[in-house]
């Protein structure tokens, strides 16, 4: 990266990051760069808008991105150059960790970072405590053991979530989630009322269709078993029963019954 962009703005890209809320709030880990001390002071500087403490003898700095914890890791240049040597040749591919370029990349470090002019000599002058550790082998064992003393250093690892406009955000998205849920089901149980109720409709229909025709057979069959019936009593039995009738209203008996039982003995049109 520092290859291809200027450090003015590889240091204004670094700033917007570490000023962006994620890394304010869960933290950050540096590894590269700043590799040289005006390369530290660009990028840590206070800006142009933050009041400056008067009370205080550091030099101005940037009290928002500031590291809280410095580290690091001291490794002689035989055990560097003799690390990249065994790296196999998928690691070392479209790096700058080849034999020919880490030997140069090595050298403008060192000139870079003589004894007073490292990127540590400015957080020593903002009095940050820095930790050295030393690297002295690259088995598994050993980085164990760094990475041991890294955690005493720093401690354990820490997720610090969501800020407080996140978790708001998130509480509204879950909200708003529910509210669609239960609007869902709502609906989903409105049509299943109204297909039911529908279909209860339909069935009743159907019902009370067949329940007609079934009378209305019903009906037909019955007026077809009495027609037989019908005509029996009105050829043999209503006309003198009906003359009878007439005459036990005429007549107005004490007994009608009796009288019309006699009519019909008398006037029996069989005998």
């Amino acid at each position: 990266m520092e290859g291809c962009l200027d450090d003015q703005f590889v240091i204004r890209i670094m700033k917007d990051k570490l000023s962006s809320k994620p890394c304010r709030n869960q933290g950050f880990v540096l590894d590269g760069f700043p590799k040289t001390y005006e390369q530290a002071k660009e990028l840590f500087n206070a800006d142009e808008d933050e009041p400056e403490d008067t009370r205080s003898k550091l030099p101005p700095f940037n009290k928002k991105i500031i590291p809280e914890f410095v580290l690091s890791l001291n490794a002689t240049d035989a055990f560097l150059k003799n690390r990249v040597l065994n790296l196999p040749e998928s690691a070392v591919e479209g790096t700058h960790y080849t034999q020919d370029q880490f030997p140069r990349r090595l050298a403008t470090f060192r000139e870079n970072n003589v004894e007073d002019e490292t990127v540590l000599n400015y957080f020593v002058e903002l009095e940050i405590h820095i930790d050295h550790i030393e690297i002295t082998s690259s088995d598994d064992m050993e980085y164990l053991i760094v990475m041991e003393k890294i955690k005493e250093v720093v401690g354990d690892a820490r997720n610090y979530g969501l800020t407080s406009e996140e978790l708001e955000e998130e509480e509204r998205r879950k909200a708003d989630e529910r509210l669609k849920a239960v609007a869902t089901e709502k609906a989903e149980i409105e049509r299943k009322e109204a297909n039911e109720a529908a279909s209860r409709v339909a069935r009743w229909e159907e019902w009370s269709k067949r329940m007609e025709e079934i009378n209305k057979l019903e009906q037909e069959l019955l007026e077809a078993q009495t027609v037989p019936l019908r005509n029996y009593l009105m050829k043999n039995v209503m006309p003198t029963l009906t003359q009878g009738l007439i005459e036990c209203c005429k007549t107005k008996p004490d007994d009608p019954i009796d009288f019309l039982a006699e009519y019909l003995l008398r006037n029996n049109p069989q005998v």
